[in-house]
């Protein structure tokens, strides 16, 4: 047998990429250290649920991700808005979310009320697709 390389992108059962894929930059961007996407895990499912779906969608019925760069886009965009959303409109929540997670590394659920003050926030603010409906 061969190697020719294109075995790299196949699993024993995975789609072929497209030949029409394109890859596009998304400027739309943020880098979170690990607090701060604890932090805000909830709020980006609350505010990206569509955008989330549709990618975790593909991913289950094993779609190649560099036929995803769509989707892959829209979640990075929708979780750059609501992060800097967060940071623009609800950084008293996202303070005290980050900070109780850091004081109680063992037992989070000790941070469930200030991270439901947290989405609440995002939620009452129309982050991400939330912006959306409110129109």
């Amino acid at each position: 047998m061969v190697f020719n390389g294109s075995e790299a992108f196949k699993g024993a059962s995975a789609p072929s990429l497209e030949r029409e894929v394109s890859v596009t930059s998304n400027n739309n961007r943020v880098l979170l250290d690990s607090q701060e996407l604890n932090a805000t895990s909830g709020a980006f499912n609350l505010c990206c649920g569509e955008a989330y779906a549709r990618f975790s969608e593909l991913k289950r019925l094993k779609v190649h991700p560099g036929n995803m760069t769509k989707e892959r886009d829209a979640v990075e965009s929708c979780s750059a808005n609501v992060y800097n959303g967060i940071k623009a409109s609800c950084v008293e929540q996202f303070d005290a979310v980050k900070s109780c997670l850091s004081d109680n590394p063992d037992v989070w659920a000790k941070c469930a009320s200030m991270r439901r003050e947290l989405e609440v926030c995002s939620v009452k603010n129309n982050l991400g697709e939330l912006k959306k409906l409110s129109s």
